[in-house]
């Protein structure tokens, strides 16, 4: 592609600026300028917002009508704002207008707009929830819309705001009778194929753009292990801080503070003219103080920060400058998102990707090396494309019957069985989930079987101006942890409130124990654990490792590789796990039976992940009357209160779920999942709906069976030592 395609006044832009467009623009210009549906898929920094707006705006600016032409779909108001700097001057050089639409934008504004609407609209998939729901205009403004552009469309599928943005997408196409072609910015993905079939829906084609990229960038990557408690770590860390702009990613927002508190303290104790700056930022920070960090590391003064600890809330593609160096605290449960954090760096000419990963627990450290491993390789993991998003379907048919004042359940099935995330729901299920929700009064029925929404579902849903309509997630606050009178720390609201009562779980390296939650109070009561039960919660994070992080867990630790990113007494680690494990004779293909040296405790090692060793627990415990719990690396069988059954017994179990259909094994599964709070809208939702709801989202059947349908399960007879590291990653 040449530059003399481009619009005359970008075609100024990029000569005087970049000289010529990267090889993302190049591939992408005929594609997107033709109207064709596709995904641009290339690593952070590789130009792709450029790569979508440049053939667009070349597009629309000769045929200027009334209404938004470009729809911009962004996960974050700080992404909005930060991609607004670059929209809106480009829209301008070409004569159009670009608009920017969040929850902090004045309703004057927002008024003046859907009035005099801009060429493009950039928005929060809730905004636009908001839009239908709110301006009565909306499918006139609408009425010309040629293109929807969805930007991070990994993170947006990863969670229900994907399902979300996918029945918004359904219902706009619906109202305005035509089909804009839609566009996924992604960074790499394991895989792409899967994502542009979720993107387009029930249209006929699509296209995946790609580039490698960053094969020539130079890799600074080190992994450093701390044999202390932590001082020794921070210490580190406050070193590596100085005279730098860095991001430090922690795993939780508990731990951001935690950090940020060390290096301040350090700085009383350092006698230095120019302290460590440092701010977190996360999700229970302000906008302000959020806002204030990512200006504030930008500049190069001496008030300017040295280093934001951030939770996940920066991996995404908010711009905050040319950092020098990116730092993981502890472990990491995706390459993709290694990829992403690593790719901060190395932005300016001649400059490495500069990574240190600190860790202080064995496991930790290995997750980390796996996935550094993994991303050296640019390998990310698959996304599970949900099917069976029940939730998300009776909030759909609370929101649609809003939008329309009342309309019919055959009305809504037309609109929303087209979107992907219910492309495995019946209109037999639909039904039921109507007439659930009609008997449990969240919908009341007219003449003519209209459904309005009830009394019930005001009270519940529409309180507070809609917000908790809008936003299908339940972002809630933080819940203390509380000993007694005593706070031990916090816990999400939404993880806490998704367990079933009692559990247990680890926190500040104590095992608790979970009696009571108070939703009013905003409360987790606990006791200390003594009830021998193992914690399912390690404290880690609770998002479930995926198959391919564990299978190359597995890769690690049964081979002898050497890795030059270990420090020393991280390579000193690994080597003490890799005698441990090197006794199981795991390689990929198959799973390994071990005897515990705990007599009538049987493991099954399959580095298939949580979400396919979940289906393997659940299946043998509808057969087996043992306690079986599983991580992602194993399921643990044990037998001591019971009459233990052989392995050969056990193995023959296996094999027969091979001879077994899919809806058959999940019907025998179905028996054993245990109904419980998982989305607000969960309870719309009839228990079988509910129940194939939380399996879909916990549990990986398809991937158990592309498992065992070609695996072979080997019977290892060796011992595992009884005091190896093993035994704490085993809780």
């Amino acid at each position: 592609m040449s530059l003399n395609k481009l619009h005359p006044r970008l075609q100024d832009f990029v000569k005087e600026k970049w000289k010529d467009l990267t090889d993302i623009q190049k591939a992408a210009f005929d594609p997107i300028y033709q109207g064709t549906s596709c995904i641009i898929e290339a690593p952070t920094s590789g130009g792709k917002t450029e790569a979508v707006l440049f053939p667009l705006l070349t597009k629309i600016a000769p045929n200027k009508t009334s209404g938004f032409k470009v729809l911009y779909i962004a996960p974050l108001k700080a992404l909005l704002n930060d991609l607004a700097l670059r929209v809106i001057p480009y829209a301008t050089m070409c004569y159009l207008k670009a608009f920017k639409w969040h929850g902090d934008v004045s309703q004057s504004d927002k008024i003046k707009e859907m009035s005099f609407p801009s060429d493009i609209l950039l928005v929060t998939p809730e905004s636009i929830e908001a839009i239908l729901l709110r301006k009565a205009n909306w499918t006139e403004v609408f009425r010309d819309l040629e293109t929807i552009v969805i930007d991070e469309a990994h993170y947006f599928a990863l969670t229900d705001r994907g399902s979300h943005l996918l029945c918004l997408l359904q219902r706009i196409e619906a109202e305005i009778k035509r089909k804009p072609q839609r566009i996924a910015v992604t960074a790499t993905i394991g895989n792409p194929d899967e994502l542009l079939s979720w993107l387009v829906g029930d249209k006929t084609s699509g296209q995946r753009i790609h580039v490698s990229g960053g094969k020539n960038k130079e890799r600074d990557f080190m992994i450093k292990y701390f044999m202390d408690d932590g001082a020794t770590l921070h210490n580190s860390l406050y070193s590596q801080l100085v005279n730098k702009k860095s991001i430090v990613f922690e795993r939780s927002r508990t731990g951001t503070e935690d950090t940020a508190t060390r290096i301040n303290e350090r700085n009383k104790m350092v006698v230095t003219r120019i302290p460590v700056k440092v701010r977190t930022h996360h999700s229970s920070v302000s906008k302000r103080l959020r806002e204030e960090a990512e200006g504030s590391i930008k500049q190069h003064n001496e008030s300017s920060l040295n280093a934001i600890i951030s939770t996940s809330t920066l991996e995404l593609g908010i711009d905050i400058g040319d950092l020098d160096q990116v730092i993981q605290i502890g472990g990491l449960n995706s390459s993709g998102s290694f990829l992403q954090r690593v790719g901060r760096t190395g932005r300016r000419p001649g400059q490495s990707q500069y990574f240190r990963g600190l860790c202080s627990e064995p496991d930790e450290m290995v997750l980390l090396t796996a996935c550094v491993n993994l991303g050296m390789e640019r390998i990310s993991e698959n996304i599970l494309f949900p099917k069976r998003a029940f939730h998300i379907l009776a909030h759909q048919v609370i929101c649609l019957c809003l939008q329309k004042m009342g309309t019919t359940a055959e009305a809504i099935w037309t609109i929303l069985s087209k979107a992907a995330c219910f492309s495995q729901v019946s209109k037999n299920q639909f039904d039921k989930l109507i007439d659930y929700m009609v008997n449990e009064d969240f919908l009341r029925t007219t003449m003519g079987d209209v459904l309005l929404t009830s009394n019930k579902t005001e009270s519940e849903y529409l309180r507070a101006n809609w917000k908790k309509l809008f936003a299908i997630f339940d972002t809630g606050p933080m819940y203390n942890v509380v000993d007694g009178k005593k706070v031990i720390g916090t816990l999400d609201s939404g993880f806490a409130r998704s367990r079933q009562l009692p559990f247990v779980f680890v926190l500040g390296g104590q095992e608790w124990n979970a009696i009571k939650i108070d939703d009013e109070l905003q409360q987790v009561k606990v006791e200390k654990n003594t009830t021998g039960i193992a914690p399912k919660w390690k404290g880690i994070s609770y998002f479930d490792i995926p198959f391919e992080l564990a299978q190359e867990v597995g890769r690690l630790l049964s081979s002898n590789n050497s890795l030059p990113f270990l420090d020393a007494d991280a390579q000193s680690v690994l080597r003490m796990q890799r005698d441990i494990y090197n006794e199981l004779h795991w390689q990929q293909g198959k799973w390994v039976w071990d005897i515990s040296d705990e007599e009538n405790i049987v493991y099954l090692w399959t580095f298939s992940g949580e979400k396919i060793n979940r289906v393997i627990e659940i299946l043998l415990s509808t057969e087996l009357d043992a306690e079986i719990n599983c991580d992602y690396r194993q399921v643990k069988i044990d037998f001591r209160k019971i009459k233990p059954r052989s392995i050969g017994d056990i193995q023959e179990l296996l094999y027969s779920f091979k001879t077994i259909n899919r809806e058959a094994l999940e019907s025998i599964a179905m028996e054993k999942i245990q109904v419980k709070w998982f989305s607000k809208f969960s309870d719309c939702l009839p228990d079988p709906l509910a129940k194939q709801t939380i399996f879909e989202k916990d549990y990986d059947l398809p991937g158990m069976m592309r498992e065992l349908s070609t695996i072979t399960i080997n019977n290892n007879t060796n011992m595992l030592k009884k005091t190896a590291p093993v035994k704490q990653l085993n809780s």
